[in-house]
């Protein structure tokens, strides 16, 4: 143990030695080093100064478990160390079914502090889609559904795919005008029978409080985009804002050999706390019906591959911009450095003059005003002892 890298500005500990477990150790005793980690961290017991110092405890925390909770992440680190993982592999996920309240109340206030948490599909919903333990209502084309989720909970639809929808094209969406977060998914029957999870999409604010998940099955590329990055990632480079935000820019996956029969459809509820209200559908854009589904594909290519070129001038810009930054920043510490030089000297060059003025000035004028006042035996003042006007006296 005790092995550690950085990623951008981020020190990365071994994550054995964050959550105080062996290299042995079961997936029960990394899950149960985690719960009592993420509650000691709770925002009740960490407020006021303590609370930004607990947020980056809670990041390293479930930085860790992500890690060590993915078997394929474990095997990889376990042999490579981080050498063996990927930026993305770094994303905390967290199974909010396997929380209580209290540490789905710290996920959630860290959540609103800007602290990046991807949470994952409950266990038991995968399970129960492969055994076909569930009820599942059918989807049909342009026929959209509305309904309530539970937080952790699944509604399943079965969607009817013939070749016609393969060869046009199609895509399934989903929406919450009410800015609940959810999951769609999408399930594939194996040869066995049971239903396997091909397709994840998180859904995703958009505009005011909607947000949106889709799985677009179309004969060109759509692009995954990650949401903009939080005030906490970019307080350090608020240009980053700019710089980083179309750095996630990924085409989406596509199931490989996708067939005519039956879609398992499904839309996971994801909030922390409340039901999720939705709708569903399924849309073929290029039906000869609707044009204007044809003008949003046409519209998307085009943005999207403009977004694509953009990315590329931004990262050569990002380059001038940082050496410009770099010299400007020198320029203005070596102006303030000439300023203080240039009011120094004109500060010295006026003593100098009040000086060879005999003026009096500040600390200078209360000992000339006291020596005015001492008088000489005949009556007038000393003459003084420098100065033109003093030498004058003195003749």
């Amino acid at each position: 143990m005790g092995e550690a890298a950085s990623v951008g500005d981020v020190v990365l500990r071994d994550p054995y030695e964050v959550l105080g477990v062996e290299r042995g150790a079961t997936a029960q005793e990394i899950k149960s080093a985690y719960r009592k980690l993420a509650l000691a961290y709770h925002p009740d017991k960490n407020q006021g100064a303590q609370a930004e110092a607990a947020a980056e405890k809670f990041r390293e925390v479930s930085t860790a478990y992500g890690i060590l909770s993915d078997a394929d992440k474990r095997a990889r680190y376990d042999k490579e160390g981080f050498g063996g993982l990927e930026k993305k592999d770094l994303e905390v996920e967290i199974d909010l079914s396997s929380l209580g309240i209290f540490s789905t109340a710290v996920a959630a206030v860290f959540s609103k502090l800007g602290v990046p948490i991807k949470t994952t599909v409950a266990p038991m919903v995968l399970e129960a889609a492969s055994a076909g333990n569930f009820n599942a209502r059918p989807l049909r084309f342009g026929e959209p559904l509305s309904d309530r989720v539970d937080k952790s909970g699944c509604h399943y639809y079965l969607l009817e795919l013939a070749q016609r929808h393969l060869d046009s094209g199609f895509v399934v969406g989903a929406h919450s005008s009410a800015g609940s977060k959810f999951k769609l998914l999408m399930f594939e029957r194996t040869s066995d029978g049971q239903w396997d999870l091909v397709l994840q999409e998180d859904s995703m604010k958009v505009k005011k409080n909607t947000q949106i998940a889709g799985l677009y099955f179309l004969h060109c590329h759509t692009y995954h985009i990650a949401p903009k990055p939080s005030q906490l990632e970019i307080a350090e480079y608020p240009e980053n804002a700019l710089f980083r935000r179309l750095e996630s820019m990924q085409p989406r996956e596509k199931p490989l050999h996708l067939r005519p029969g039956q879609l398992l459809i499904a839309v996971y509820g994801d909030n922390w706390f409340k039901k999720v209200s939705y709708t569903v559908e399924a849309v073929i854009p290029a039906d000869s019906s609707s044009i204007t589904g044809q003008q949003h594909v046409q519209q998307l290519q085009s943005v999207e591959s403009e977004l694509l070129r953009t990315r590329e001038e931004m990262a050569v810009f990002e380059k001038t911009y940082r050496e410009a930054q770099k010299k400007y920043m020198e320029a203005a510490e070596k102006f303030g450095s000439m300023k203080d030089r240039v009011e120094g000297l004109l500060s010295t060059r006026e003593d100098a003059y009040l000086g060879l003025l005999d003026v009096p000035h500040q600390g200078r004028a209360s000992r000339d005003s006291a020596a005015a006042n001492e008088q000489s035996p005949d009556g007038h003042p000393p003459p003084q002892s420098s100065g033109v006007f003093g030498s004058l006296w003195r003749r």
